[in-house]
């Protein structure tokens, strides 16, 4: 009866998780998802025409890889799931998997620090600050500036 009840709240989580990240999978991808480039593209910054390109292409590329690192992390933990669904699971075996996924997600947190290593490089001073400012409200997961 408990492995029963464990096996069901598994898979409605598993569930969830795959609706959650067919969503933001879909936004990311409709034609109509651009306020992310307004982000970067608005007068708030007083860009120059290099710098909206040079954003455009770093943003766009790391937008890319976020969504597939988000897919292979969205895999991994339905490996994580169906694992804990069998009940002669190995302990080493999760924990083979979890390394896994804490792979996937390092290799994400890096890039995501490679990709505002170069947008530094690409901003001054003053929009830098700027940058930052809207990115610690959501902007740069969210895809909206606030």
């Amino acid at each position: 009866m408990k492995k029963e009840l464990i096996r069901i709240i598994l898979i409605a989580s598993l569930a969830l998780n795959l609706a959650f990240i067919t969503m933001g999978i879909i936004r990311m991808t409709r034609k109509n998802y651009t306020k992310s480039q307004k982000f970067v593209t608005n007068g708030d910054y007083n860009l120059s025409k290099d710098q909206k390109k040079e954003l455009n292409q770093i943003i766009t590329g790391f937008r890319v890889k976020l969504i597939d690192n988000k897919s292979k992390i969205l895999e991994k933990r339905i490996d994580i799931i169906e694992l804990l669904g069998d009940p002669d699971y190995k302990a080493a075996d999760l924990n083979e998997e979890l390394s896994q996924l804490n792979n996937i997600e390092k290799d994400m947190n890096e890039k995501f620090i490679a990709t505002l290593l170069r947008v530094n490089t690409t901003l001054d001073q003053e929009q830098w600050i700027k940058f930052l400012l809207n990115l610690s409200r959501g902007w740069f997961f969210a895809g909206t500036a606030h």
